[in-house]
């Protein structure tokens, strides 16, 4: 069966590179044309195949009838790859970002337009990039460089002597004397955050209950940014929220946490490990006389909680209200 993405008129669909898949994908498309009135335009669509071998890259050729372009490709504006994108493959934002900037105007800004300029305009443009992803620091550094070279000559690029300020100071807040210009590496980190909130507050999302891949410094991020406060107990992980009072047990007890395979640390949930004990079944490894004696100061504190019917609520701890926000 494909899979399909659908946003406005820019279509994904993803499926095996087999003869049999292909030719149905394809009559599927030209009836929902005949049947809609919309047809597909093969010529103006393209397929990329990803690690197929010799044969089925003849067969999508042979039987798609469009162009056929090498992985990786763009979709929405967001490079598709197999990895983490490289600077080369994100090096059309830059530019773009380059592209922006009004160098015959420039001469008539102050510097308080440049600066106004640089926090709408070029700021603005990576914001859905850094949204999805984490860029390589070499176009992070670009990127700012642009930015500098702007806000201090009027141009793309500024030698020291021309910035009068460090990049750092200029990025911090206003309130904490700088300019508010967005640091872009923790603009992208704060931005990221919203899809491991939302892991873990909406069910009714397509990729619900996948094990999404974060980075170490997101999570960390979230890690620290989060607590739980318990009800039913079926939501928040026993292992790796941080439940017991406002603190994990990676934080509890850290050597006895270092014996949890990584697997069940994220599947083991409050409820089920309350249960007849059955989070002690999860301790493998050899255990030592510090791990006994965190093992029973944990026991203690386990044999004091009490479920209720109400579910369990994540808090964002950076809110007034406890929900994620980017701002915070």
């Amino acid at each position: 069966i494909p899979t399909i993405s659908l946003y406005a008129d820019d279509v994904i669909l993803l499926c095996h590179p087999s003869p049999d898949d292909i030719v149905a994908v394809k009559e599927i498309l030209q009836l929902f044309g005949r049947a809609s009135g919309l047809h597909v335009n093969f010529q103006k669509s393209v397929a990329a195949l990803i690690r197929c071998d010799i044969v089925d890259a003849a067969h999508a050729v042979a039987h798609l009838g469009c162009p056929i372009v090498e992985f990786p490709l763009t979709y929405l504006g967001i490079p598709l790859t197999l990895r983490r994108p490289t600077a080369a493959q994100l090096q059309p934002v830059v530019d773009k970002v380059a592209g922006k900037l009004p160098f015959w105007k420039a001469w008539l800004m102050n510097k308080a337009g440049r600066l106004a300029f640089v926090k709408a305009v070029l700021s603005a443009i990576p914001i859905h990039q850094l949204l999805v992803l984490a860029p390589p620091k070499k176009t992070i550094k670009l990127l700012e460089k642009i930015e500098r070279g702007f806000l201090w000559a009027g141009r793309a690029e500024a030698n020291g002597g021309n910035c009068h300020v460090n990049w750092r100071r200029v990025c911090r807040p206003i309130q904490l004397g700088g300019l508010g210009v967005h640091d872009l590496e923790r603009t992208g980190l704060a931005l990221r955050m919203r899809w491991q909130w939302l892991s873990r507050v909406d069910d009714s999302r397509a990729w619900s209950g996948l094990d999404l891949q974060f980075a170490p410094e997101e999570r960390a991020l979230f890690f620290a940014s989060t607590t739980m406060s318990i009800g039913n107990g079926q939501h928040a992980l026993f292992w790796e929220d941080r439940w017991i009072n406002g603190r994990a047990i990676r934080e509890i007890a850290p050597l006895l946490y270092a014996l949890i395979p990584k697997r069940r640390r994220k599947s083991r949930t409050v409820a089920d490990g309350l249960h007849a004990n059955q989070w002690a079944t999860d301790i493998h490894g050899m255990i030592g006389i510090p791990e006994i004696g965190e093992y029973l100061s944990l026991w203690h504190r386990l044999a004091e909680t009490a479920l209720c019917d109400a579910p369990d609520c994540i808090r964002w701890k950076w809110t007034a209200n406890g929900e994620y926000s980017a701002k915070s």
